[in-house]
């Protein structure tokens, strides 16, 4: 009987889809994943059903839409609704389950294996002291972009942690006949934004390309975008200087993602992961979906909101959109 293949999802966390090469962006943002993507199927065309958080992850992990989950916000996770969702059908199917990063979901930590949790402040288990000084101070800077490169280096940031938990689980599972199941989730590229170098300095604000809009369009936008440049400037009096180099840390953070990706899979390589066993290897952002519900009259969300960056690779594919 052949062996089952081993399953990992990789998700970002308000990672746009249009700010990577293969989309036609200036910026090389994430040359790693887009030789994912160019080896796998890229789908371009991948919608959220939900441009908020908890209630998207509550629908791609039980298949269900908000209106049917009943989990409609980022705070009614036990609400949810659901007859099955994807962790039970793993465990039936004989999984070893984990979740390494951020959760945000109805799932708790009994439903898995094992649970390596980390959110926008940080977390997780066994946490070193410089891993307890950087989360500091994450809950420091208040959902604030850092006009300064991010203290501590490279191994206390979130995506740098999660894989770090996820190849340490990896390796405790050596000889177990049973195959695994991983979600691997990065807490980035949301803000708080900041960045360590080099990452910080690898794209300068007076470099970046311009915004597809600004504040000039407001009064055409109307109300709602009026609301949340409002609603932006009441927390931040400083909103407006943030910005560039809240857009410089965006996308160095990226890159950071990019390169522990790259790293996740090289220690799959190093463990004969990848090519051992036929596998199903998904990559996505926060919202991931599958159903487009964009571009139509009820649809009045930005594209940019609901558009999510999406990728299947797996063993002996070849790439295509």
């Amino acid at each position: 009987m052949a062996r089952k293949p081993n399953i990992v999802v990789i998700m970002t966390d308000q990672q746009r889809a249009d700010v990577s090469r293969r989309e036609g962006f200036q910026l090389d943002t994430t040359p790693f994943l887009d030789s994912l993507a160019a080896q796998g199927t890229w789908f371009d065309r991948a919608y959220t059903p939900m441009p908020v958080c908890l209630p998207a992850r509550v629908s791609m992990l039980t298949g269900r839409y908000p209106s049917a989950t009943h989990a409609r916000t980022n705070h009614n996770g036990g609400d949810a609704f659901f007859e099955t969702d994807l962790y039970e059908v793993m465990r039936r199917q004989g999984y070893r389950t984990a979740l390494c990063g951020k959760n945000h979901s109805h799932l708790n930590a009994d439903r898995m294996d094992y649970c390596f949790t980390l959110g926008h402040h940080g977390g997780g288990k066994d946490r070193t002291d410089d891993d307890v000084a950087f989360d500091d101070y994450l809950a420091s800077l208040r959902m604030r972009a850092d006009f300064n490169p991010a203290p501590y280096g490279v191994e206390v940031q979130c995506p740098f942690r999660a894989v770090t938990a996820a190849t340490n689980w990896i390796d405790g599972l050596a000889g177990d006949a049973d195959p695994f199941f991983l979600w691997l989730s990065f807490p980035e590229p949301h803000n708080p934004y900041q960045a360590p170098e080099p990452y910080f300095s690898m794209f300068p604000p007076e470099t970046l390309p311009a915004t597809i809009s600004d504040e000039s369009a407001l009064e055409a936008k109307g109300f709602k975008y009026q609301w949340l440049r409002h609603i932006g400037e009441a927390a931040f009096p400083d909103y407006a200087e943030q910005l560039p180099r809240a857009r410089s840390n965006y996308f160095g953070m990226l890159r950071l993602i990019d390169d522990q990706v790259k790293r996740f899979f090289g220690y799959l390589d190093s463990k004969g992961l990848r090519d051992k066993h036929d596998r199903d290897l998904s990559l996505g952002s926060w919202r991931l979906c599958w159903r487009v519900r964009a571009g139509t009259q009820r649809c009045r969300v930005a594209r940019g909101a609901h558009s999510h960056p999406v990728c299947r690779r797996w063993a002996g594919c070849c790439g295509f959109r």
